[in-house]
């Protein structure tokens, strides 16, 4: 391990001449951008290897990363990345490790709008997330230039990580795609450790915004799936009603009362939208 930036902290050799590498991609006459997908389970320290690594590439380039340039929405990440050329874009995984298989499903079309954005604006991008498989197959094997699992050694020494270049994070995709396994140990380019580069990076007062911007994440996700739950409910009981007219031939009059008989208490003026008398 070799200490970098003015911070003086430690970065592993190996993935300090990847970064260098990623560097010159997207400066000078550089004109790629750069995507690093990080994995691994809840507690494991993704986040701090994903400080330390933004902040060597803020230190080199003399691109600014702070708290701004960390995003917990996908929307906000892609709505800066838009407005913004040559900008580190660091997408933690506090908040996204919560969501559900749905959310995923439906915000892989928005990190694929994330990343066509990157490509023409030189944006260094790191995506932190608890799967690597719950992202796109296109993102992960074409578009990311790298993938680093994060892991602890024996269960108990954590700060370790895996990194694998383009060839081998494919390997790792198809092991997972065809046969559901997690290869991560065979297929690896090298391996390493990280330090708790936080604590250098950042002061007290940034990491309590940081801790308050999380929050907020998902504080405001919980809110938009409790939202979601109501709006299908709202679906369902409306589809139910409208069948429920039609199969009886009911009047709006007569399913108002159906409605207030079994507790609902529907207006008139609801039954009459959800239940047109024509209908």
């Amino acid at each position: 391990m070799v200490i970098v930036t003015d911070k003086k902290y430690y970065l592993d050799n190996k993935r300090k001449q990847k970064l260098d590498l990623m560097i010159k991609r997207m400066t000078g006459s550089g004109t790629d951008d750069n995507i690093i997908i990080v994995d691994g389970d809840e507690g494991q320290g993704k986040t701090e290897l994903c400080f330390g690594d933004c902040y060597y590439v803020s230190y080199e380039t003399g691109r600014p990363y702070g708290i701004d340039n960390i995003f917990f929405k996908i929307d906000d990440a892609i709505k800066f990345a838009s407005k913004t050329k040559d900008q580190i874009i660091h997408i933690d995984e506090g908040a996204l490790n919560l969501l559900t298989t749905q959310w995923w499903n439906k915000s892989n079309q928005k990190f694929l709008q994330l990343v066509m954005m990157a490509r023409k604006k030189r944006h260094f991008i790191i995506i932190c997330i608890p799967k690597f498989y719950k992202l796109n197959q296109y993102l992960v094997e074409e578009r990311s230039i790298a993938l680093i699992h994060i892991y602890s050694r024996n269960n108990l020494q954590k700060g370790r990580f895996c990194y694998y270049t383009k060839k081998k994070k494919e390997m790792l995709y198809q092991d997972w795609k065809r046969k559901k396994i997690k290869t991560y140990a065979r297929h690896s380019d090298f391996h390493g450790s990280f330090v708790i580069a936080s604590k250098k990076i950042f002061t007290t007062e940034q990491m309590e915004q940081y801790e308050k911007k999380k929050d907020e994440a998902i504080l405001s996700i919980n809110q938009s799936t409790e939202k979601e739950k109501r709006d299908k409910f709202m679906e369902q009981r409306n589809k139910l009603l409208l069948f429920i007219k039609k199969d009886k031939g009911l009047s709006v009059r007569k399913m108002e009362k159906l409605t207030e008989e079994i507790g609902m208490k529907i207006s008139n003026a609801q039954i009459s939208n959800i239940c047109p008398q024509n209908a």
